[in-house]
C-alpha cells in the first residue's frame, strides 16, 4: 500500500509540472503574438511605421498669394433655422443665429522656386465681432510642382492636421489645385453658415454665434499663415510659423449691409440685390 501511495504522489507531482509547463507555454505564445502585432499598430490607432516628421521653423517665403474675395456675416434666414433629419427624425438646429461665410482667393507666387514636389500651406481664418465672440477656422491650399502619385497625394494631405490645433480651430478644411498658376482660384465656403447640430445637444455659446453678446457693431476677417507642409521624393517635412510671425496675410473690416456686414470683391454691386448673401453665385 505504501508503494501505491508513493506512486500516486509522484503522478500528482508530474501532472502539476506538466500543467505548469502548458500554462507557461500558452503565456509565452500570447506574449509572442503581442510582439508580432506591435510593429503594425499603436495605441492612437496610427501605424507605428508611419513616419512622423519633425516640425521645423518656417521660412518667410510664401508659395501662395491669399486675398479675401468675399465675406458676409448677418442674421440667419428663419427658414434656415432648423430642419428635420428624415433618417433619424431628429430636429437639427443651426449652430448660429448670426452666421458667417468667407471666400478666399488663392494664387501661386511666380517668383517662388521650390525644390519640393508639392506643398500645402495652412492658414488660420479669424472672424471677429467687436462685442467679443470670435470664430476660428483652419484652412489649407495645396498644389504640386512635379507629378506625384495618388498615394503621395493622400498621404501628404494627412499632415496639415499636425499644425491645426483642435482647441483653437473649430473646423478644418481645405482645397487642392493641380499645377496652380498665378491665375486666381476661389476656395470653398469658410464659416458657420450651413452648420447644424442636434437640438438635444445644442448650446448657445460664443464659439457658435457671433451675436451671443448682442448684435455686433463691427465685424473683421483676418487670415494668417500657420505653416506649410512639403513633400520631396515621398518624404514629408512640416514647417510651423512662430506665433510672433503670425501677421495677417489678408485683413478686412466688413461694411454694414442689409442687417449684416459684407466685404465684396467678387461680384458687381448690382448683383448683390436679391441673392442669398451667404452663397454668392460665382
Amino acid at each position: 500500500m505504501k508503494k501505491i501511495a508513493i506512486k500516486r504522489k509522484h503522478l500528482a507531482l508530474l501532472s502539476a509540472v506538466i500543467t505548469a509547463l502548458i500554462i507557461l507555454s500558452f503565456s509565452a505564445t500570447i506574449i509572442a503574438s503581442a510582439d508580432f502585432f506591435a510593429p503594425f499598430s499603436s495605441n492612437d490607432g496610427k501605424p507605428v511605421n508611419r513616419v512622423e516628421p519633425s516640425i521645423e521653423p518656417a521660412g518667410s517665403e510664401s508659395d501662395f498669394q491669399v486675398k479675401i474675395a468675399y465675406a458676409y456675416v448677418g442674421p440667419l434666414p428663419p427658414e434656415k433655422a432648423y430642419y428635420t433629419d428624415t433618417k433619424t427624425n431628429e430636429t437639427m438646429v443651426h449652430v448660429s443665429q448670426y452666421p458667417s461665410a468667407v471666400f478666399l482667393e488663392f494664387a501661386s507666387v511666380p517668383s517662388t522656386i521650390r525644390s519640393c514636389d508639392a506643398v500645402i500651406a495652412v492658414y488660420g481664418v479669424k472672424i471677429a465681432a467687436d462685442t467679443g465672440p470670435t470664430e476660428y477656422y483652419g484652412w489649407s491650399i495645396g498644389t504640386n510642382y512635379t507629378a506625384i502619385s495618388q498615394e503621395s497625394f493622400f498621404a501628404m494631405n494627412t499632415y496639415p492636421d499636425e499644425l491645426i490645433h483642435r482647441s483653437i480651430y473649430r473646423v478644418r478644411g481645405g482645397s487642392w489645385s493641380y499645377n496652380l498658376t498665378a491665375r486666381p482660384t476661389i476656395g470653398q465656403t469658410i464659416g458657420s453658415v450651413g452648420s447644424y447640430t442636434m437640438n438635444s445637444t445644442f448650446t448657445r455659446s460664443s464659439r457658435s454665434d457671433l451675436s451671443v453678446a448682442g448684435i455686433p457693431n463691427a465685424i473683421s476677417v483676418e487670415v494668417y499663415r500657420i505653416g506649410y507642409v512639403t513633400m520631396t521624393n515621398g518624404s514629408v517635412t512640416i514647417y510651423e510659423d512662430a506665433v510672433t510671425d503670425n501677421k495677417p496675410v489678408a485683413y478686412t473690416q466688413l461694411s454694414k449691409y442689409e442687417g449684416g456686414f459684407i466685404f465684396n470683391n467678387l461680384l458687381p454691386a448690382e448683383q448683390l440685390k436679391g441673392i442669398d448673401l451667404f452663397h454668392p453665385q460665382r
